[in-house]
């Protein structure tokens, strides 16, 4: 086993469950899931040696896994769409996902936004308002903060994550 074996032995341990997890968020299939990560670490079995290089390799993986869901969504629902009529028969729980989907959408956030954006911290705010409110692209905000793009790119994944953290709290709060 040569030190590039060895590198993805430990990456794979290391990543595999965050990396499932990730993806199996945004497909809700164990199955569908399991053969993505799957698809992911092949990918990266395949391209180790470049990955060895890498400063964040865990980042490589959350791109490749992005990219592969996003794909599998895409074609899946390429092949989803049936019209319902009498001679359909109706999966009920395909029915109880369609009506919690519409009542998600029915909730109004707008109460709950200066409470989260509020308890972010100076930086991450600052970032939300030059991104969402001033709608200033990445780049420039890269630039601005005299950091790189992808650097730039990060902290939003980071400021996402807090925010749906922040969100998930008050919406168990408030329950």
């Amino acid at each position: 086993m040569d030190k590039y074996d060895k590198f993805f032995q430990i990456l794979c341990q290391e990543n595999y469950e965050q990396i499932f997890k990730y993806i199996m968020v945004m497909v809700h299939d164990k199955s569908v899931a399991e053969d993505i990560v799957q698809e992911v670490f092949i990918i990266a079995y395949e391209k180790r040696k470049t990955i060895f290089l890498y400063e964040n390799k865990r980042a490589f993986l959350y791109k490749v896994s992005k990219n592969l869901t996003n794909e599998y969504i895409r074609k899946s629902k390429k092949y989803k769409i049936v019209e319902l009529n009498d001679n359909n028969a109706v999966d009920e729980r395909d029915l109880c996902d369609l009506i919690y989907q519409q009542k998600n959408l029915e909730i109004d956030e707008t109460p709950y936004v200066d409470e989260v954006i509020n308890d972010l911290p100076e930086e991450k705010r600052k970032l939300y308002e030059l991104y969402y409110i001033n709608k200033i692209p990445m780049k420039n905000i890269a630039k601005l903060l005299n950091i790189s793009e992808t650097t730039t790119r990060m902290r939003f994944v980071r400021l996402r994550r807090d925010i749906k953290k922040k969100v998930k709290k008050i919406k168990f709060e408030n329950i």
